[in-house]
């Protein structure tokens, strides 16, 4: 169809019924309706039958199905974990380690579990958090320094070391926009994730050398040490005679998980880990951990069968509606393609738009949108099907792109109070949540702004 600019309008208004109303589901679905609408205008039947194909055919695709059941998978994963009891042993037998004397080590602890915990960003907060808490009240160093690095770091790390849901969730975007080999072109961009990079760096520096910026001064010089520490798991499980057991399970199901998405990457490659079926790895990968945990909860835990199965249900139940989102993203980003989205962008930004100002103007729109809908997930689903056809129209490298659309979720998440990440950040540090908004947002401003001028650069240099 001849281009225009009504071609922008389906995702138009995702984004801004999104940031309005916080409903990404409806968000995704008025678009989809809008696409159908534009392209079969003025046949109503058509329009209904389109709605319903695009979307009923993006579910049953065979490459999707994939995404469907790894998606429940990660969900079924940790409701067994945490439902079964060991996730809370093994959080209970970490707190009780208090060999670490010294302020910087413990800011340095908190922040280097961070990083090694990368498998999805609230397990590693409520990890980071609950491990660190008592040893802050210990030592005298304010809760909202904890709820800080954690949230910094946590969220951070998942979307660097993509070996998690995000990675999955996000390469499966990637490849639905017809990017040529899709994994190698989401390795590339990690390194241009400006905020994420900044962001970890940022953490690492506060952790190292105490610097105390806007409202985070007052709570530092308020931190009292011996503060009381109310444990947040208490109605958790008793050290018992299986206590060390249940923690192995926690960690051989999650050291599988990482292992295996890197070898299962270089079986479906023949042997090049860039050209491993990433989708597959990870689903594999994902369904692995969970046989680990669930024959492992039933060998030390006081659960039966039927438990583990009503335990992976309602896991799988409380992701269902990211599965969901995914589904209407994928089928959203493929009738923007057909609609000419990607094409009519180049063709107004083409001479009227320097391309220096492409990548800050992605980075500034995605982060806008997360901040407003408090989901990194829901600002990915929207902005890399605009992205993505934005590069490849232009005939520029899309890496570049992709980080400048996530880098923008991540930022705009990270500073949102109705984010999920900085909601459970203020849960597991135990501060006000409203606390911790105010003395993470002048270290979320440096890193956002830090970002910013890397994208300009970056422009300049393409």
């Amino acid at each position: 169809m001849e281009l225009s600019w009504t071609s922008l309008l389906p995702s138009l208004l995702a984004i801004v019924f999104a940031i309005i109303t916080r409903k990404v589901l409806l968000a995704l679905i008025g678009g989809i309706i809008l696409a159908n609408v534009l392209l079969f205008w003025p046949a109503p039947s058509n329009i209904a039958y389109g709605t319903l194909d695009s979307t009923w055919e993006t579910l049953i695709d065979p490459g999707n199905m994939l995404v469907w059941f790894f998606t429940l998978g990660i969900g079924a994963l940790f409701g067994v974990l945490e439902k079964g009891g060991t996730f809370k042993q093994f959080v209970l037998k970490l707190e009780r380690k208090q060999w670490i004397e010294s302020k910087r080590r413990a800011r340095f602890m908190t922040w280097f579990l961070g990083v090694i915990v990368f498998i999805e960003s609230n397990v590693t907060i409520m990890i980071s958090g609950t491990t660190s808490r008592p040893i802050y009240d210990r030592l005298g160093i304010s809760r909202e320094k904890l709820a800080y690095i954690v949230d910094s770091t946590c969220a951070a790390i998942c979307i660097l070391i993509p070996l998690n849901a995000w990675g999955a969730f996000n390469l499966t975007l990637i490849s639905k926009q017809g990017v040529d080999q899709p994994l190698m072109v989401f390795i590339q961009s990690i390194a241009f994730n400006f905020y994420a990079i900044f962001a970890v760096l940022l953490a690492l520096f506060v952790a190292l050398f105490d610097w105390n910026i806007g409202p985070m001064k007052a709570f530092e010089k308020n931190a009292v040490p011996d503060q009381v520490s109310k444990n947040p798991w208490g109605d958790g499980p008793d050290e018992t005679a299986t206590f060390g057991k249940g923690t192995a399970v926690v960690l051989t199901s999650l050291i599988s998980l990482v292992v295996m998405v890197p070898v299962m990457l270089l079986i479906t490659g023949n042997g090049v880990l860039v050209e491993g079926d990433g989708t597959l790895s990870v689903f594999i990968a994902i369904y692995i951990a969970l046989g680990i945990a669930s024959i492992g909860t039933l060998l030390t835990q006081s659960v039966t069968i039927k438990d583990i199965v009503e335990y992976i249900l309602k896991g799988a139940w409380n992701i269902l509606p990211l599965a969901v989102i995914l589904w209407l993203s994928i089928a959203l980003g493929g009738l923007t393609r057909d609609l000419g989205t990607g094409e009519f962008l180049a063709s107004v930004l083409d001479g009227s738009v320097s391309l220096w100002m492409l990548l800050p103007l992605i980075f500034v729109l995605s982060a806008i949108t997360g901040f407003s809908i408090g989901s990194s997930w829901g600002t990915f689903a929207i902005m890399l099907p605009l992205a993505i056809p934005l590069a490849m129209t232009l005939g520029l490298p899309p890496a570049p792109f992709i980080a400048a659309a996530i880098s923008g979720g991540i930022f705009g998440d990270h500073a949102s109070p109705i984010s999920d990440t900085t909601i459970i950040a203020s849960m597991a540090s135990g501060v006000e949540h409203i606390d911790h908004v105010r003395t993470q947002l002048p270290y979320a401003l440096i890193a956002g702004v830090g970002a910013t001028l890397a994208y300009a650069a970056t422009g300049l240099l393409m």
